[in-house]
């Protein structure tokens, strides 16, 4: 059946737009004055006042109020007169995340050179499976492979020379000199390379029988055991706090179990070394030590069983008007998700981030009300599992139906409501940010990606003429590791210029009290214009920002 699509607003509006120049330089054609003017207070604040309402229950990822939120934002799309971008001929991009529960066989154990008596470590206080482990059983002799990295680029490769077919590899968690601003990584800020399962893979695609996964030495868990980190991973109730795609959990088909740094120790005192000693060196010069632990073996059992839950992102497109071009795109997103209710105390979200998600929607429209798209093609996402660890945007870039190498820049808007705050700077939860105070921001807004392409910071410079806004651009490399922590990082960590727009933390981040009254709407219909010209421009210029290498 041939599906018949909505008029455009364009189509019903009476009489025909007229489309006036914005003289910014820089920016081609013309930008719609319709599209401009579209974005206002007014219609921000009804949106975000229906999105952090109590009916919405705080938004929650996998609850009924998180689908009641994707179908207003598809029925949205819908009226504007965009087409569906999600899976057959839908607004919606389905995905499936697991939530692990711990089951009764989960043993370690760890046999001698010498005829030494096995050692049987102690559930959660010496050792725990990894949530992404599979359910099974392998045994082998154990090699240590550092940090478990290849990393070409960098000409970094633990495995380089090591043979660890039908063998347990033992790993440190996380990277080489993460708290180094001199590290040939990112510095401070962490890479796709620590990450956990990338590492599981990297180990076992070649070949090994099973992951031991030893803590950091700079890491809280090995100065206080292995107990705390057991119990994040597996509270008491039962199942895992965390959830994962489906499709990670899948991938993955050998037992993982974190051990202590005393087990680690145990292991490697064998070979007349440490766990310290080999990090201390790895960090000092960046080569890799990976040995074999003669005489070492390894025996895994892991028994998890995953609880699943679907949930979906919600996609829609504008196709670009040039023949060529058109089959680029420009993706513009938001999470809608937020942390949901607990005890009877909603945490309503409205900065984090029913306000991206207005923004969304008013950018949206303001591309439907131009008399003529732009050359390329726009995605509007409304990611779902942001907070959950960018569930959404993870899936869109394993699984896109348009591919990553036509995407030529992607923005997204998180928290772009408020204006940042910082009480104390040695307060932990700011992590060394600057003290100031919100009226000190009152027009900011941080700009994070600039490091990365310079040519989209260039683009979002040139939009601002317009705006007046006052860009900061100061995070980038900062321990709170906010270029991470919202959608645009899978696009980044895969090779797509990101510009984030984010007006800044404060004390009501992630808290109940982060509601509708807080917000400076004005400001954030300058962040919005912002965000749609700047889309704008990159989609309809010739030249593709480019990522400096």
């Amino acid at each position: 059946m041939t599906r018949v699509r909505k008029p455009s607003l364009v189509l019903l509006a009476a009489g025909p737009l007229l489309a006036v120049s914005l003289g910014i330089a820089g920016l081609t054609d013309d930008i719609g004055e319709a599209g401009v003017s579209s974005i206002n207070e007014s219609d921000l604040r009804s949106s975000v006042s229906f999105l952090a309402s109590d009916d919405l229950q705080g938004r929650s990822t996998g609850s009924p109020f998180g689908r009641i939120t994707s179908r207003y934002l598809a029925h949205r799309f819908q009226l504007l007169g965009l087409e569906p971008a999600g899976d057959g001929d839908s607004y919606f991009q389905h995905f499936r995340l697991v939530r692990m529960e711990l089951g009764q066989r989960n043993t370690l154990e760890i046999r001698f050179p010498g005829g030494a008596s096995p050692r049987k470590p102690e559930l959660f206080a010496e050792f725990c499976p990894a949530p992404l482990s599979a359910k099974s059983f392998s045994r082998g002799p154990v090699v240590f492979a550092g940090y478990g990295i290849v990393a070409p680029e960098l000409g970094y490769d633990d495995y380089d020379g090591l043979d660890v077919k039908d063998k347990v590899v033992m790993m440190v968690r996380h990277e080489p000199g993460e708290k180094d601003p001199e590290s040939p990584f990112q510095g401070v800020v962490a890479t796709e390379h620590g990450l956990t399962r990338r590492k599981i893979l990297r180990a076992q695609e070649r070949g090994a029988a099973g992951v031991l996964l030893a803590p950091h030495v700079l890491d809280h868990t090995a100065r206080r055991g292995l107990t705390r980190l057991a119990r994040y991973f597996w509270p008491e109730k039962g199942l895992t706090r965390r959830r994962y795609l489906e499709i990670w959990a899948e991938a993955v088909t050998i037992p993982v179990h974190y051990v202590s740094a005393k087990l680690a120790d145990t292991m490697l005192e064998t070979q007349g070394t440490t766990l310290k000693e080999l990090q201390q060196k790895i960090d000092q010069d960046y080569r890799p030590q990976s040995l074999i632990l003669e005489g070492v073996e390894a025996h895994l059992e892991s028994d998890t069983v995953p609880h699943t839950t679907e949930v979906r992102n919600v996609l829609a497109t504008l196709p670009g008007v040039d023949p060529r071009l058109s089959r680029e795109v420009v993706v513009v997103g938001a999470h809608f998700d937020h942390l949901g209710a607990e005890d009877g105390e909603i945490y309503y979200g409205a900065d984090d981030n029913a306000s991206g998600t207005a923004g969304l929607l008013e950018v949206a429209e303001a591309f439907s009300r131009n008399t003529q798209g732009p050359r390329r093609s726009v995605i509007f996402a409304g990611w779902d599992a942001e907070e959950s660890g960018l569930l959404g945007s993870y899936y869109y870039v394993a699984r896109s139906s348009f591919p990553l190498e036509r995407t030529v820049a992607m923005l997204q808007m998180d928290m772009i409501g408020r204006d940042e705050e910082v009480p104390d700077s040695q307060d932990r939860r700011f992590q060394g940010m600057e003290q100031q105070t919100a009226e000190q921001n009152r027009n900011s807004v941080n700009v994070l990606g600039y490091s990365r392409s310079s040519d989209l910071r260039e683009r979002v410079r040139e939009a601002n003429r317009r705006v007046g806004l006052e860009l900061r651009f100061r995070y980038d490399d900062h321990p709170m590791n906010l270029i991470r922590r919202s959608d645009h990082w899978p696009f980044l960590a895969h090779g797509v210029p990101v510009a984030l727009f984010h007006t800044g933390l404060h004390p009501d981040y992630h808290r109940t009290s982060d509601t509708v009254d807080k917000l400076n709407f004005a400001k954030m219909e300058k962040v919005t214009r912002l965000v749609y010209l700047t889309a704008w421009s990159t989609a309809d210029k010739i030249s593709r920002p480019r990522l400096i290498p």
